[in-house]
C-alpha cells in the first residue's frame, strides 16, 4: 500500500461505519412501518422523499463500508496479481450493486 493511504482508508471506514450506524435506526423504523402495509407499503415508502432519501443514504453507507472491510481482507490475505484483481473485482461489484440500488430507488421515487 502506498504511503499515507492507510490513514485515509481508516478514516473513511470510520466515517462510513458511523453513517451506517446513525442511519440504520431511521431506515429500520420506516421499513417496519412500511411492512405493516404489505407490499403496497414498501412501494408507498420508497415513493416519498423521506423513504427514498433515507434508503439511499443507508444503502450507500452500508455498501461502501462493506467494500472497505472486504478490501482489508483482500489486502491481508492476498498478494501480487491476485490482490490487484480482487481489489478491482471488489470495487466493480460494490459499484454495480450501488448503481442497481440507486436505479431502483430513484425509479420508484421519481416514477
Amino acid at each position: 500500500m502506498a504511503a499515507g493511504k492507510g490513514t485515509f482508508h481508516h478514516r473513511l471506514r470510520s466515517w462510513t461505519g458511523m453513517l451506517t450506524i446513525l442511519s440504520l435506526p431511521v431506515f429500520l423504523y420506516f421499513f417496519v412501518c412500511a411492512l405493516k402495509k404489505r407490499p403496497e407499503g414498501i412501494t408507498e415508502w420508497l415513493s416519498n422523499p423521506v423513504g427514498a432519501i433515507s434508503t439511499l443514504i443507508f444503502m450507500t453507507a452500508a455498501l461502501w463500508y462493506s467494500k472497505l472491510e472486504f478490501d482489508e481482507v483482500i489486502l491481508d490475505y492476498t498478494d501480487g496479481g491476485l490482490r490487484s484483481f480482487a481489489l478491482l473485482a471488489n470495487r466493480l461489484v460494490a459499484f454495480l450493486a450501488w448503481v442497481a440500488a440507486v436505479y431502483v430507488i430513484l425509479n420508484m421515487w421519481l416514477a
